[in-house]
């Protein structure tokens, strides 16, 4: 083919129907497209131009879905508050009804009495809780005393005819004690690291009593002696805490014999507690959960005191508030159970707990039928008035997107309508003055459900608003992109015709040179 020779006529009619012909094909192709820019090389600064923008708008596109969740998400959010506030109106229809009847003291057949248990876990159950280094709940059958696993086995031995398995001195949780004979009944325990060998910074020790004698001096716990101890005892009718550190606070200052009592009677059953807190500096008893008394005292921990330990009786002598005793005496009359000591400071609340414990606890409510029914749908709404896994009637914490940063958005924050739920009592629909407590809790609570109404009202505002902005945004992206890229399909469809005029004549162009060129040929 390199040896074809071509007239400058033929080869320039050639090159004019190539370029006719690819120029055919670029405008087939954005007819059958409809895009003048298909690629890159056609022209790059309007194709990556165009690009941006549908990227743009395809981000707009993805947010315009999450941004219409948000908007069902509100939505069905304020159609379950519509519906809680007209049952709340009915709430307040029925308290009102209530309290005409007890104006007028008529019959309610809906109102009906409840007993409520209140009874406390028990006092053993609170001790484990606490933690304590040892615990004698003395209600076994000896002759040594359970110290319930605590203390690493700190052995306490009943001496001297301790009667074991004694009846309970409280009805909630109580299985037994034991009884001392206020003769030489007594338990020795053992000294130990965790009750008087080692120095600490806090100490607390509480048990459970019941005296047949309140008049003679009984000790019912003593650890130590005349120089560093501390001891709970009864005398003339009021029992005692106290605790001597000649070292900081005793006999010799004037923090001690502390003195702390408080008035009690034969046949009771008292919670008698002390605690020593030198980082607080303070030494204070109680009495069935209440303070009797503090001294402060060094901040300081309490020495060692290598004296005796006993429950029931003095063993190594002990100061008393007014006197010094060196016997091994003071026998205790009556029962004792739940002996806990820690190294460590129980706090008020804990002791009071403790001491609140003893007992069973009831009372009797007077709730409404159609009342709680009305407040149990207001709850079983409020849980049905969530969409796909967000509940802003429950406290859910929605987060609307409106551009593809992150960086503009809306929080649409929670209300937790059960809560406020609770917080209105069902109680005593017998009296008058708690029922008018009731009807305002109740109307507090629609005055709150309708400030949030208005609330979701709003950002349900902004959000379609932002919808209808993200569509219109979308569809200008999207306008621009295709300006950029979309072809004319009239242009282009005459630009077709043109090139298939161009293309038949340059043909017609050919043959007439190359017949020109064989009659040339001819006269030679």
């Amino acid at each position: 083919m390199d040896n074809v020779v071509l007239s400058s006529i033929s080869r320039a009619t050639v090159l004019s129907l190539q370029r006719t012909s690819r120029l055919i094909d670029v405008t087939s192709l954005r007819l059958a497209t409809g895009l003048k820019v298909n690629t890159a090389l056609e022209n790059p600064q309007a194709y990556f131009a165009a690009e941006s923008l549908k990227s743009t708008a395809s981000d707009y596109n993805r947010l315009i879905d999450k941004i219409g969740q948000s908007s069902r998400t509100v939505d069905e959010a304020l159609t379950g508050l519509n519906a809680i506030n007209r049952l709340v109106d009915q709430a307040e229809a029925i308290l009102t009804e209530t309290k005409q009847k007890l104006i007028t003291e008529q019959a309610d057949d809906s109102v009906y009495e409840v007993e409520v248990d209140l009874t406390p876990p028990s006092l053993s159950t609170q001790i484990f809780q606490a933690n304590p280094d040892v615990y004698y709940r003395l209600d076994d059958g000896g002759p040594t005393a359970d110290d319930s696993g605590f203390g690493g086995g700190v052995t306490a031995t009943y001496n001297s005819g301790v009667t074991t398995g004694a009846p309970a001195l409280y009805a909630n949780g109580g299985t037994g004690s034991a009884q001392f004979d206020g003769v030489n009944d007594h338990i020795r325990v053992t000294n130990s690291n965790l009750i008087n060998l080692a120095t600490y910074q806090e100490k607390t020790v509480e048990l459970v009593f019941n005296a047949d004698n309140v008049t003679a001096r009984q000790v019912l716990y003593e650890e130590g002696a005349q120089v560093n101890s501390f001891a709970i005892y009864v005398f003339n009718g009021r029992v005692y805490v106290t605790g001597t550190d000649q070292g900081a606070w005793g006999p010799n200052s004037a923090a001690g014999p502390t003195g702390i009592s408080a008035p009690i009677n034969a046949g009771e059953t008292y919670h008698v507690a002390f605690v020593f807190n030198s980082v607080e500096n303070r030494f204070e008893g109680y009495l069935n959960g209440q303070s009797i008394g503090s001294v402060t005292v060094a901040n300081s921990a309490f020495p060692s005191h290598s004296g005796a330990i006993g429950i029931g009786s003095a063993r190594s002598g002990l100061w008393f508030d007014d006197i010094t005793s060196n016997s091994n005496a003071f026998f205790f009359d009556g029962r004792i159970s739940d002996v806990a000591i820690y190294t460590s400071a129980l706090t008020d609340d804990q002791i009071g707990s403790h001491a609140n414990s003893l007992n069973s606890q009831t009372t009797i409510e007077y709730h409404h039928r159609d009342f709680e029914k009305v407040m149990d749908q207001i709850e079983a709404l409020t849980e049905d008035s969530g969409y796909r896994g967000i509940n802003l009637l429950t406290g859910d914490t929605l987060t609307t997107t409106f551009n593809p940063d992150g960086n503009s958005r809306l929080i649409t924050q929670g209300i937790d309508v059960i809560g406020l739920s609770k917080g209105v009592p069902r109680n005593d629909f017998n009296n008058l003055n708690d029922v008018e407590i009731i009807l305002e809790k109740v109307r507090s609570v629609r005055d709150v459900l309708r400030r949030y109404g208005r609330t979701l009202v709003s950002d349900l505002s902004v959000i379609q608003t932002r919808e209808d902005y993200t569509r219109q945004k979308v569809n200008t992206l999207e306008s621009g992109a295709d300006d950029l890229t979309l072809a004319d399909q009239n242009e282009e469809g005459a630009n077709i015709l043109a090139l298939q005029v161009r293309q038949n004549l340059g043909v017609t162009a050919l043959n007439m040179a190359t017949l020109s060129s064989q009659q040339t040929l001819r006269l030679f």
